[in-house]
C-alpha cells in the first residue's frame, strides 16, 4: 500500500543555469529513467531552460541528448562556439608573446563591442540554436509542465513564463547579459534568468511538484589567485553576491544535486561526453535521497531516523 501511494507524489525538476555545464542535466535526466522516477514538471533558468524545454518536448533524456549531438556537429555551431571561445580567460603567464598580443587585441575589441553594442553576438546566433533544439509550440502544450524563467532588466525581477512561444521563453531564458542583446516581449526587456534566479525552486513547486529536486550546476566557490587589478576585485564581489543568492533559493529544494563542475568554463561545450557523465554521477550520489522523497512522510521520518541510528 505503501509503495501505491508513493506514486501520487509528484517530482519536480529545478534546473539552473550555467552555459556549457547545463548539459550535465542531461545525465542528470538519464538516471532519474532509469530508476523509473517520473518527472512531473520542470522550471528551467538559461541552460537549464533549454534542456528543460527539450526534456518536456521529448520526454527521453536519449532524445535529448542525440539532438544535441546533431546541432553540435553542424557547421553554424562550431562558428558560435569559436565566438564564445574568444571571451575566455586564459593563463597570460604560458602564452608566447605573440599570443599575448593576440589576446590583448581580442580582450580590447570585446571592451570596444561591449559599450557600441547592446551584445557582442547578434540574438538571432542564439535564436538559430534554439529553432535547431527546440520544436515551435505554446509552453502548455509541452508533454511535461513547463516553467521558464527570465530576468526583466526594467522592473529588477524574475518573470516565469508558462505560456506563449516556448522558443521566445527559452530564447529570453538563455539570453546572457552583455553576450547576447535584451528580448523586448510584452512590455519587458527580458534577459538571462541567472541574473537573480540560478534555480528556479520555487518556480517548480508553483507548478505543482510536491518534491522538488534542483541541480545546480554552478561552480564551486573557490579562493581565487592574488588579484591583479580592481577589474578582476569587483569580478569577485559579484561572483560572492550571485553563489549567496544561489544558496538562499537552493534551501528551498527537497534535495539538491550537484555535479562536480571544478573550473569547467561556461562556453565548454566540446566536453559533451564529460558533462553527461557529471551528470549522471551527481545524481546516483544523491539516489537514496531521491527515492526517499517517494515515500510517504510516515514512511521517510522512519528512514530518516533509521539513518541517523546506523
Amino acid at each position: 500500500m505503501g509503495w501505491f501511494r508513493r506514486s501520487s507524489l509528484k517530482i519536480g525538476l529545478a534546473l539552473g543555469g550555467g552555459g556549457a555545464r547545463g548539459l550535465a542535466h542531461i545525465g542528470v535526466m538519464k538516471v532519474l529513467e532509469r530508476e523509473k522516477i517520473p518527472v512531473a514538471c520542470i522550471a528551467g533558468t538559461s541552460a537549464g531552460s533549454i534542456i528543460g524545454a527539450m526534456y518536456s518536448q521529448l520526454e527521453s533524456a536519449s532524445d535529448v541528448e542525440e539532438r544535441i549531438r546533431n546541432f553540435f556537429a553542424s557547421d553554424r555551431f562550431r562558428e558560435m562556439t569559436r565566438r564564445f571561445s574568444a571571451g575566455q580567460k586564459k593563463d597570460m603567464s604560458r602564452q608566447g608573446w605573440l599570443d599575448r598580443t593576440l589576446t590583448f587585441v581580442k580582450r580590447q575589441y570585446i571592451v570596444t563591442r561591449a559599450f557600441s553594442k547592446l551584445g557582442l553576438i547578434d540574438r538571432s546566433t542564439l535564436e538559430f540554436a534554439i529553432r535547431a533544439l527546440i520544436d515551435d509550440e505554446d509552453i502548455r502544450d509541452a508533454r511535461i509542465p513547463l516553467a521558464v524563467v527570465a530576468t526583466d532588466l526594467w522592473k529588477g525581477e524574475d518573470v516565469v513564463m508558462t505560456r506563449g512561444s516556448i522558443r521566445k521563453a527559452v530564447s529570453a531564458s538563455a539570453g546572457i547579459p552583455g553576450t547576447f542583446p535584451p528580448l523586448e516581449m510584452e512590455g519587458r526587456c527580458l534577459v538571462d534568468g541567472c541574473v537573480i534566479n540560478m534555480v528556479p525552486v520555487h518556480e517548480t513547486r508553483d507548478l505543482g511538484a510536491d518534491r522538488v529536486i534542483a541541480v545546480d550546476v554552478t561552480r564551486e566557490l573557490v579562493r581565487p589567485p592574488a588579484f591583479q587589478n580592481g577589474l578582476e576585485v569587483m569580478f569577485r564581489a559579484d561572483e560572492i553576491t550571485n553563489f549567496r543568492l544561489n544558496e538562499f533559493h537552493l534551501m528551498a529544494a527537497d534535495v539538491i544535486v550537484r555535479p562536480k563542475m571544478g573550473e569547467t568554463h561556461w562556453a565548454e561545450f566540446g566536453r559533451l561526453d564529460d558533462l553527461i557523465r557529471l551528470g549522471e554521477e551527481a545524481a546516483e550520489e544523491k539516489l537514496e535521497d531521491i527515492r526517499r522523497l517517494l515515500l510517504p512522510a510516515r514512511r521517510r521520518w522512519f528512514h530518516f531516523l533509521r539513518g541517523r541510528g546506523n
